[in-house]
């Protein structure tokens, strides 16, 4: 079996032309499941399970390369005591310490590096190739944060606040390098979910900095990152309104990262900070949000929007059917069915309340590439 993100690879490697892919697209439209076949959002995640098997393997031995050079690191340069009785015995074991944290994750970084020329840029292997990327992020991050941590013992004690700011600083940026890294070596279009999380990282420190960790909370630094990304993504979109390249693809990924922290700035705006329970206005409110942005969801062609407020959306409605008057297991039940029922209708007619959807706006020009047209 096989789908677009295959005839899109046998384009590129030029074993079938643009014309003969256009002809084997419309034909694969005449065949009892199109949506599965031809879907925007059908990445495969998996050749076989061979991938899963793999992934695994990569997992455990990243885990077992990272105890192995921490533990040799800290017994070749790791400190020699372990109450220091001086300020400069203090500083010696704070520059051991530095040194231990940047360097045991270099054999884990150029480990995952190499493996990733491989199984990524040779062989294409996505789940894998994501597990590496992952690995090598995480481990530029630690070396960053490692590097810029202070070791003067006085500044941590009489300013933490802004020694956890700049290795927070510290930690992003190399996770954001990193990332970049990735994209710009391999194209691979998850590299862009980490890159997208790193830069928002560095945005949330910076607000942190200068408002306080409020200003994230309280939603409005989050829905602007948020809504941020979310451009981005479109216009990875509107370069590709048929969806059928990897830029197809590297909006997917934006569009994950973007999709989280627009509900919850949202609801954070809305609802404020904090896990008290909404009250009926406040939960109308959120749930008419909710289902504005399912619609732009589904004018965008992209579920992946609608699956990240899910749960609030069922908080929201929870909220209203049990101040309704039903209760306990009742309101539980009926939130369930709601839910539920809406998400198996939307899926199983998702072309057709599309079509529906994209007759309030234009089919050509910009929001013509931004809401690309169903097929018929």
């Amino acid at each position: 079996m096989f789908d677009r993100t295959d005839i899109r690879a046998a384009v590129e490697a030029g074993a079938l032309s643009d014309d003969g892919a256009k002809r084997l697209e419309a034909f694969l439209k005449a065949r009892n499941d199109p949506d599965r076949m031809l879907d925007p959002e059908n990445l495969r995640f998996l050749a076989n399970f061979n991938d899963v098997f793999l992934t695994i393997g990569i997992v455990i031995l990243m885990v077992g390369l990272g105890f192995l050079s921490s533990i040799s690191v800290f017994n070749v340069i790791g400190p020699r005591m372990i109450d220091p009785q001086s300020l400069s015995e203090a500083a010696s074991v704070a520059n051991s310490l530095k040194l231990v944290v940047i360097l045991s994750p270099v054999p884990v970084l150029i480990g995952a590096w190499l493996l990733a020329e491989y199984f990524c840029g040779k062989r294409r292997l996505l789940l894998p190739s994501m597990a590496l990327s992952g690995v090598i992020v995480w481990a530029a991050g630690v070396i960053a944060l490692g590097i810029f941590a202070p070791v003067d013992q006085a500044q941590s004690y009489t300013n933490p606040w802004a020694v956890l700011v700049g290795m927070s600083y510290a930690g992003f940026a190399g996770s954001a390098i990193a990332a970049g890294a990735i994209f710009w070596r391999f194209r691979l279009p998850f590299s862009l979910f980490l890159l997208a999380a790193s830069v928002a990282g560095l945005l949330y420190t910076l607000v942190a900095q200068t408002g306080g960790i409020s200003e994230i909370v309280g939603g409005a630094a989050m829905l602007g990152v948020g809504l941020g990304t979310l451009i981005c993504a479109v216009a990875f979109d509107m370069k590709d309104p048929t969806r059928s390249t990897r830029n197809a693809d590297h909006a997917f990924w934006l569009h994950m990262a973007a999709a989280p922290q627009i509900i919850f700035g949202v609801r954070g705006l809305v609802l404020g900070y904090g896990f008290q329970e909404a009250s009926t206005a406040d939960a109308t409110v959120m749930l008419a949000v909710l289902v504005a942005f399912g619609l732009i969801s589904l004018a965008l062609n992209r579920r992946a929007l609608i699956v990240s407020g899910l749960i609030t959306f069922a908080a929201a409605l929870w909220t209203l059917v049990n101040n309704s008057g039903w209760g306990g297991l009742n309101s539980l039940m009926l939130t369930a069915l709601l839910v539920g029922g809406a998400i198996v209708l939307l899926g199983g007619g998702w072309r057709t309340a599309r079509r529906f959807i994209l007759k309030l706006f234009p089919q050509q020009g910009t929001l013509g590439r931004i809401f690309p047209p169903e097929p018929a």
